[in-house]
């Protein structure tokens, strides 16, 4: 089984490295991901082996809590306080400790040094919790961001104690650092503070979807209108939605209609009308209107469960990137110790100054910052997951988000995916001595057996049988063969007549019997989404080449693939080769977007695979990718959330790497001959603010807005055939007339139609052909 466990008291990415280590290693258990921005654990184990009380106990001895309840995490009002109560008692510190060199009057200092120990023992008594953590860390051995604290502030304390008995006893004078080893802690303690703050600013996206979610929902129970636990509706009941009310499950209208608002996991502001027979989707919003609905999934298995499912499992996988950045903080505590006893030592023997051997040291053990590695890549993830989760993207892994950018070729599928997914009969021919009536009932009882895409419509063409099938096979890739009134037909691709002309780009379904003979066709179109041709032409824009696979014939797919302007295409092929082309024509990382169960070996075939959501639930499970309600635009907004957040995350490690290399041999005392040196207080304050940089720079997601997707953008349509201003004229006619068109801009010189609006590129082909011009496509 696999279970989700909240954690608490993480600081660095070594944390949650001890962890994931320290868990998998207990018996039975199979897989262990820890998630530092979200908190998180999940571990899948075999539960008769395994027990979660051993989870539990194993995370506990490392210095951590975990949990799996709801509790609230209480960490930042926590720091906060921990941060105010030491702050109060630094102040007055820091006059007793530094008043004498600003001239201030202080007491004498038999009275002063006890103080001073007195207010900085009190400041490690408050912020204990580093010590903790940094001492079980050692002993787990995975030293963290504690240890180094802990480390240095330990050692100016230690140091002040045994100086400070000296100086008591033998009445000499040396400095000390009291005010050091407390403000080490105030400001680390202010550092991990106010990066809590952010952490939740990078986890709002997550919980603004979560908090949505109500925990009641009003159920018609018995004629009454009843508000019972949304976790225990079951399917099939009746839910009442009224204006103003978030839907928690899935369904379908049985009565009312209103206008529904899917902009909190779309992105698509304008809300869309529903009525009866309508699907009800969670997470949806009812704006106006009354609704009676039937659910069709319960709560966990609805939609915008799933969604928060998949953006929570997200945020908890790491990005190829991060491994190496692991591998660093994982030895970079060790060396950052070695480094600073190599200080300490070289500047004692240099000058035999131990103050001085002392201040350098401790400065290069608080300045370290491996919480900046740590944060670099995870911080960037979660909140690129929630970002593209509001705009109607999923991003299954965080492999998948730094792919995606990388891409260099896109394979399409056609049915559902470039098309609408709802083609219709336009033409039907009989060549037979069989009536009309009969061929449709036959055709009307073997596409009843099936559940092929195309069945709905040739059944809605046909409207009904009196024929039974008795025997019933279907063969991938070629159709049905069925036995009726005790003769063989065959239904879809078995044959291919040379004579028969097809209708434009319809697909023909062809009617035989078992020797081959033609009885009858019915031509199928399926108009493209009315976004596609411009998804191709931003890709292209991108440097994205495109192509088409589809099972669909020869000329369906070259017109389809004029009309789009892609890269080339794969007509007439087997569900099984779709993954063979892939292979073959691999060009650098590619990426495959389908909908199909057909499309599941593709999927897992490309580098990233991207799943329409509207397709069926085996293509989601094979997809990294998921583009909710299918709107295919919204791979744009993929590709760009995926560059936005490679390129944070490679400007945080490499923030990372520079800061740590340049400030460790300052703190070090590098540049003290030219007069540049640091104080341990100072050297802890540019290690808080090097954490919180990464965590602000990854924020910047957040401010990434939808991107138009054109459905209101002018498209560039190439025109064969205009020769003057009549012809101008007569194509801006045509094309203004088509629904959704705005308006029309003619460029002759470069044959070109300049179209604004929301509209069908198929009924501008249609228009420009029928008024006697050659449609080139979309440029």
């Amino acid at each position: 089984m696999v279970k989700r466990f909240k954690v608490f008291g993480m600081s660095c990415s070594n944390c949650a490295l001890a962890i994931e280590k320290k868990v998998s290693k207990l018996q039975g258990v199979k897989e262990v991901k820890v998630s530092l921005m979200g908190k998180s654990m999940s571990v899948e184990y075999d539960e008769s082996v395994a027990l979660e009380t051993d989870i539990l106990s194993a995370v506990k001895k490392l210095g951590y809590s975990a949990q799996t309840n709801g509790e609230k995490d209480t960490a930042e009002n926590k720091l906060k306080l921990r941060f105010l109560i030491s702050v109060i008692i630094l102040l007055p510190l820091m006059y007793f400790s530094m008043g004498e060199m600003l001239k201030l009057p202080t007491p004498n200092y038999k009275i002063n040094l006890p103080l001073q120990f007195i207010l900085a023992s009190l400041i490690i008594a408050v912020n204990f919790r580093f010590y903790l953590s940094g001492i079980k860390a050692v002993f787990a051995k995975s030293p963290n961001m504690d240890t180094l604290v802990s480390l240095g502030s330990v050692s100016a304390f230690i140091y002040s104690v045994v100086f400070g008995v000296i100086i008591l006893v033998k009445d000499s004078a040396t400095h000390l650092f009291f005010e050091s080893s407390a403000m080490v802690l105030t400001l680390v303690t202010l550092g991990k503070w106010l990066e809590e703050i952010s952490k939740t600013k990078t986890n709002r996206e997550i919980e603004k979807l979560t908090s949505l979610v109500p925990d009641t929902v009003l159920v018609l129970i018995n004629g009454k209108e009843t508000l019972v636990m949304a976790d225990q509706v079951k399917i099939g009941e009746v839910v009442i939605l009224k204006a103003g009310d978030f839907v928690t499950i899935d369904g379908e209208v049985i009565e009312g209609n209103g206008f529904i608002d899917k902009s909190a996991i779309t992105g698509e502001s304008m809300p869309e009308e529903i009525t009866l027979g309508g699907k009800i989707l969670s997470g949806s919003i009812l704006k106006q209107g009354y609704i009676r609905y039937k659910t069709t999934q319960d709560k966990s298995t609805s939609l915008f469960s799933k969604i928060i499912e998949v953006v929570k499992t997200a945020g908890e996988s790491k990005a190829p990137a991060q491994a190496f950045a692991d591998k660093v903080a994982g030895i970079f505590v060790p060396i950052v110790s070695i480094i600073a006893l190599i200080v300490f030592t070289g500047w004692f023997i240099a000058l035999h100054d131990l103050y001085l051997a002392f201040k350098y040291a401790i400065s290069v053990l608080v300045i370290s910052c491996p919480c900046a590695l740590g944060l670099a890549t995870p911080v960037a993830v979660v909140s690129a997951t929630g970002k593209s989760a509001t705009l109607g993207v999923l991003f299954k892994n965080a492999e998948a988000l730094q792919k995606l950018c990388e891409v260099n070729a896109v394979f399409f599928d056609k049915t559902a995916t470039l098309t609408e997914g709802k083609p219709k009969v336009i033409n039907y021919k009989n060549f037979s001595t069989l009536t009309d009536e009969k061929i449709k009932s036959i055709v009307f009882a073997m596409e009843s057996k099936s559940n092929h895409p195309l069945a709905e419509c040739i059944k809605e063409f046909c409207a009904k049988s009196v024929d039974v099938v008795d025997d019933f096979e279907y063969i991938v890739g070629k159709g049905i063969k069925a036995k009726i009134d005790n003769e063989i037909y065959c239904l879809g691709s078995f044959i291919k007549p040379e004579n028969e002309s097809e209708n434009g780009a319809s697909t023909p379904i062809w009617l035989s019997n078992e020797n081959g003979k033609a009885l009858a066709v019915f031509h199928v179109f399926d108009s493209l989404k009315k976004e596609s041709a411009y998804l191709i032409k931003e890709l292209r824009n991108k440097g994205v080449e495109s192509y088409i696979i589809t099972g669909d014939n020869e000329k369906v797919a070259k017109t389809i693939a004029k009309t789009l302007g892609v890269n080339g295409y794969y007509a007439e092929v087997l569900p099984q080769d779709k993954a063979q082309i892939i292979l073959k024509n691999k060009k650098g990382v590619t990426a495959f977007v389908g909908d199909g169960i057909n499309d599941s070996p593709a999927l897992k075939t490309a580098d990233v695979g991207v799943a329409v959501g509207t397709g069926s639930d085996i293509a989601i499970e094979s997809a990294e990718v998921i583009l909710v309600f299918g709107d295919i635009s919204s791979l744009i907004d993929a590709v760009n959330i995926s560059k936005k957040t490679t390129g944070i995350i490679k400007g945080n490690l490499f923030w990372a790497f520079i800061y740590n290399l340049l400030a460790i041999p300052i703190a070090g005392g590098a540049l003290s001959s030219i007069g540049i040196s640091l104080t341990p207080a100072i050297a802890s304050a540019c290690m808080c603010l090097s954490s919180i940089f990464v965590v602000q720079n990854a924020l910047r997601i957040k401010w990434y807005k939808k991107f138009n997707d054109n459905k209101g953008a002018k498209m560039n349509i190439k025109i064969e055939g205009m020769m003057c201003n009549h012809c101008a004229g007569r194509v801006t006619e045509v094309i203004s007339a088509i629904n959704g068109v705005k308006s029309v801009e003619i460029n002759l010189k470069k044959k070109l139609a300049i179209v604004d609006g929301e509209f069908n590129v198929n009924e501008v082909k249609e228009a420009v052909e029928n008024a006697g011009y050659k449609f080139i496509g979309v440029k």
